[in-house]
């Protein structure tokens, strides 16, 4: 067998070249439109006695934190309420944007996989019962 034989087509090269480019485009394209419907959809999460609430922007930072009148009078738990609401809007955030991600990226990388394996069970659930009623 000769070098030239060895080598391989230019022009096939070049084929694999503009299909991955193609591919690696159309990517971009999903994860640009994952984050313009992920920056449209802010989430929020409230308590379960509907007293408290947190909602995250759509940069998962957050924009408000809405106390009822009534909860005020409970200042003992009224802190950690607030505390495990953040937590649990952020959970939902990373949730939510986990599964888009997933859907965009398919089966080449396990995201759920590190976001289950990252996020803590109680969070986890939590999350998914906010994202399943549709506090988002």
């Amino acid at each position: 067998m000769t070098d030239a034989n060895a080598r391989p087509d230019p022009e096939a090269m070049f084929a694999k070249l503009e299909a991955m480019k193609a591919q690696a485009e159309e990517t971009l394209a999903r994860f640009e439109d994952m984050q313009t419907k992920l920056a449209e959809d802010a989430v929020e999460v409230v308590s379960e006695d509907g007293l408290v609430k947190v909602k995250l922007d759509g940069e998962g930072k957050v924009a408000e934190i809405r106390i009822d009148e009534y909860a005020m009078r409970m200042r003992q738990s009224l802190s950690p309420t607030i505390m495990s609401l953040i937590d649990e809007a952020n959970a939902t955030y990373a949730l939510k944007s986990a599964e888009m991600a997933q859907a965009v990226v398919g089966d080449q990388f396990d995201i759920m996989g590190m976001v289950n394996r990252d996020m803590p069970q109680h969070l986890r659930d939590k999350a998914r019962q906010h994202l399943d009623r549709g506090d988002r």
